[in-house]
């Protein structure tokens, strides 16, 4: 399908690309594509309005690559999921965000799509806002005139992931002290997309739950914490019997919005799979 026309532009540093951000009318950013493209065949075939201006991020190297500093896992924005898959930096806690890497869709989409882009394309449905919220990561971003912001993840998809600035890099602390899971279900077999995630991190004291962050995509609405289900993990203990138990212990706002009863039930299945994995480690 050919699209409408637009002026592609290809800035080669961040200074360029947030000059011309603030400059150019009607305008959206582009970084690996894949949901970019589709957006904009989605308009066309809808005889919507397309963008007049498209600004590429991808050959800003600033943006890009994965390393360690100062106890934080730093991300750039343009790293692309295969890279952050086969990172040797993502262990302990950070394992959370290579297995949901495996996860997203093919090597061809893996090859292409950004971490950046999985976060900012404002799809709801998209697999990594999940791992962000329960790693409690910070989003980092910079404006036009070089005004730095840093949002807490769980803020910013509170506020249904708007920002008016370009989105540089991630930071997660590394804690190898935590332990975190991951579960998701794809839509239907044939689409590789979820129809659910979650993610849930944990520091076990003692034998038991403290400081849990359990992160929530019902992909209808941004990831959102089930402060419910968390305040009931962290008053209790490790037993056998926690997976089944907590099922009794949720914020039925989440996971009841436009939930089939199919959908109903995998989140069941999920949460009790991922607490069970949880505690099996620490039995």
């Amino acid at each position: 399908m050919l699209l409408k026309h637009f002026n592609f532009h290809s800035p080669k540093t961040l200074e360029s690309a947030l000059d011309l951000y603030d400059r150019l009318p009607d305008v959206r950013l582009q970084a690996g594509g894949t949901f970019l493209l589709n957006s904009l065949k989605m308009l066309k075939r809808r005889g919507a309005k397309t963008p007049q201006n498209v600004i590429s991020l991808a050959h800003i190297d600033e943006l890009k690559g994965i390393k360690i500093k100062g106890g934080q896992l730093v991300v750039g924005a343009m790293t692309n999921i295969d890279e952050i898959y086969g990172s040797p930096l993502l262990t302990g806690n950070l394992n959370l965000l290579k297995v949901a890497a495996r996860n997203i869709s093919s090597q061809l989409i893996r090859n292409m799509a950004t971490i950046g882009g999985n976060l900012a394309c404002r799809y709801t449905w998209t697999e990594l806002p999940a791992v962000m919220v329960a790693l409690e990561a910070k989003m980092h971003f910079k404006g036009a005139r070089g005004e730095e912001e840093i949002v807490a993840a769980q803020d910013f998809f509170k506020n249904a992931a708007k920002t008016d600035k370009i989105l540089t890099h991630v930071t997660i602390g590394k804690d190898d002290g935590v332990s975190a899971v991951y579960f998701r279900a794809k839509k239907s077999p044939y689409v590789d997309i979820p129809l659910l995630s979650l993610g849930i991190k944990t520091r076990f004291v003692r034998g038991k739950f403290t400081e849990t962050v359990v992160a929530v995509n019902n992909c209808v609405a941004f990831a959102q914490r089930d402060r419910t289900l968390e305040g009931f993990l962290n008053k209790s203990r490790i037993d056998e019997n926690i997976p089944d138990v907590a099922l009794d212990h949720l914020d039925p706002a989440i996971y009841d919005a436009r939930s089939s009863d199919y959908k109903k039930h995998m989140f069941r299945v999920g949460i009790r799979q991922a607490l069970r994995d949880l505690t099996g480690r620490h039995a």
